[in-house]
């Protein structure tokens, strides 16, 4: 259920997107408030899952509001990206405009999921002996369960400083893999399926993510080819 309706608001904010066609300045506007969300069930989550809140009512109040942000900014994201492939498919754009509009919508999905990695990897830190308990009656190891806790760091780590070091697409692979390597070990122990929607959402995330860094480079100004002419 939670899968589907993450895939419905994608398809929802893009079909706005493609029916109404807005200006600039509006795309640009959403794409700032995108961020904001994206901060603000970065800090709800982290409350959520690290602040060890006791009151049954303000985590059942907390946990509501993030599910609720965050299915906005999913409405948000499938706008964007539907944008932005219209942007990037018209001869009419605007160039600097479409390179602005990619540069926050990745700012924004980077800051959400960078942050949920680091998150999870500092939940299971928290939660080891449970996390033991779970690696082990799956098969693994426990040195498996270190090495998890530090993929998923490094690899939020990863995303969030691609603006500089350009990780991302690597780190969003990798972490792709720790995905699949979830879905995997749920099936093998005849999980409900329930408990595979957080690996597969965030398998979806970061496969968007992924594509968002491919319109980075499309839209990346191509070097000028100088012809030097020969000397007669």
């Amino acid at each position: 259920m939670q899968i589907l309706l993450f895939n419905s608001l994608l398809v929802v904010g893009g079909t706005i997107a493609y029916v109404k066609k807005a200006k600039f300045r509006f795309v640009r506007h959403l794409a700032v408030v995108y961020i904001f969300n994206s901060m603000i069930v970065s800090i709800g989550s982290w409350l959520f899952y690290c602040a060890s809140i006791q009151n049954g009512l303000i985590t059942k109040t907390l946990s509501s509001q993030i599910n609720w942000i965050s299915d906005v900014g999913f409405v948000m994201l499938g706008y964007l990206m539907v944008n932005i492939l219209l942007a990037l498919t018209s001869h009419e754009s605007d160039e600097n405009q479409v390179k602005k509009i990619i540069g926050l919508t990745l700012w924004a999905v980077t800051i959400l999921t960078g942050f949920s990695f680091i998150t999870e990897s500092y939940w299971k830190a928290e939660n080891f002996c449970k996390m033991t308990a779970f690696f082990n009656a799956s098969g693994y190891n426990t040195w498996f369960l270190y090495f998890i806790m530090i993929a998923e760091g490094l690899g939020g780590a990863g995303l969030l400083l691609h603006s500089w070091l350009k990780t991302g697409p690597v780190a969003a692979a990798g972490l792709m893999l720790i995905m699949i390597g979830a879905l995997y070990t749920h099936n093998h122990n005849n999980d409900p399926f329930s408990q595979s929607y957080p690996a597969l959402k965030q398998f979806f995330i970061l496969a968007i993510m992924q594509a968002i860094y491919y319109f980075e480079q499309v839209a990346r100004p191509k070097p000028l080819n100088f012809i030097i002419p020969a000397n007669n």
